[in-house]
């Protein structure tokens, strides 16, 4: 912190003005015989204290799942001088310590030399969190949890799903390598209209590599003409839910299509369905996993097995997908009004030395 040394100075010349030559001096001592005259020190000005960064830490953390919801309570401690802020993030890790999601839980700030407590309760599969092996909480710059480095800005805590600790051996936490062509194949395609303008697409993946495969499903559409502009295009495009395959793994995903205007399904004909990276960047043709289908065909093929599962009363029975409509929304982390943001201050990179400091 800044000393008020401005405070001392005024106090001093109000003195001064007061004493003026009316006020006693004491006499200067007289220099010692024989030896030259002390000269007196000038008052070197104090410069503000540098602020150290240092990660941040996670402590007295408490895990609770229910109802696709995972109740998250933890203590971030800041120890170095300048504030911390940015996001607090969560990943599930598998056996292997590849990460299988990794989330948002909240915005966080923590003054230097404090420490806050925070409640999150991020939406979580239950298929998802039956994956889990242990729990992985960190912190990075704000809406950056999937791609900055885990150990940037905090210390990274691993966690039991039960919110023990992780074996000390546990495996350090990655990112699995990206989707390679041939290592997923998809299968199956059904296709219905869920409201106006939005349909629903479910699907069969199987993962032939044998290693865990993370990505994103996307939809392109076309018309009549296949040819067509990139800005016709991205008006038939669309990226759905992201997904999290363990090696030899065979799963059926349902994902909600939704396009910017709903009359462009009207000139919808024929659909790609792929899997890419995180963020649909690939086109469809040079996709790793690519499976292409008429609408009408599956549409047809979607009513009729629904006329056939309504007669047979297997309406009753619901997926993991029907369940989880009704439930709430995630929540906010609540802010306290002593953790506004100081702009100039970003989170804290990983010092050198503990003893380091660095100035603004």
């Amino acid at each position: 912190m800044m000393r008020n040394d401005w405070r001392r100075w005024t106090l001093g010349v109000l003195l001064a003005v007061v004493c003026g030559a009316g006020c006693k001096r004491e006499a200067s001592a007289p220099p010692d015989a024989g030896g030259a005259a002390v000269a007196t020190a000038s008052v070197v000005d104090a410069k503000p204290v540098a602020k150290v960064k240092k990660p941040l830490k996670f402590s007295d953390v408490r895990l609770k799942y229910a109802n696709y919801s995972l109740d998250v309570t933890y203590t971030l401690t800041n120890p170095g001088t300048a504030q911390g802020r940015g996001d607090a993030c969560l990943a599930l890790l598998d056996d292997k310590g590849f990460i299988i999601q990794a989330q948002r839980l909240g915005n966080i700030a923590v003054k230097g030399g404090t420490d806050d407590t925070f409640e999150d309760h991020p939406f979580v599969l239950r298929s998802t969190w039956e994956q889990a092996r242990r729990v992985l909480l960190y912190t990075a710059r704000e809406f950056y949890c999937a791609e900055d480095d885990l150990h940037a800005a905090s210390e990274p805590l691993q966690l039991l799903p039960t919110g023990g600790p992780a074996p000390a051996d546990s495996p350090a936490p990655r990112w699995p390598e990206k989707l390679k062509p041939g290592e997923l194949v998809l299968s199956d395609p059904k296709l219905w209209r869920v409201d106006e303008g939005a349909y629903s697409v479910s699907f069969t993946v199987k993962n032939l590599g044998g290693r865990r495969i993370n990505g994103q499903t996307c939809v392109q559409g076309y018309g009549e003409v296949e040819a067509m502009s990139k800005e016709k295009a991205s008006t038939l495009a669309a990226a759905m839910g992201e997904f999290s395959l363990a090696p030899g793994v065979t799963e059926t995903l349902t994902e909600r299509i939704s396009f910017d205007d709903a009359r462009n399904w009207d000139e919808v004909i024929t659909l790609d369905l792929f899997l890419d990276a995180r963020g649909c960047e690939s086109k469809p043709a040079a996709a790793p996993a690519r499976l292409r289908f008429e609408k009408s065909a599956v549409l047809q093929a979607s009513d009729e097995e629904e006329s056939q599962l309504d007669e047979s009363d297997a309406g009753e029975e619901t997926t993991e997908a029907d369940e989880i409509e009704d439930e709430p929304s995630e929540e906010v982390t609540d802010m306290d009004e002593s953790d506004a943001y100081e702009p100039e201050v970003e989170f804290p990179q990983a010092p050198s030395t503990p003893d380091e400091e660095t100035a603004d």
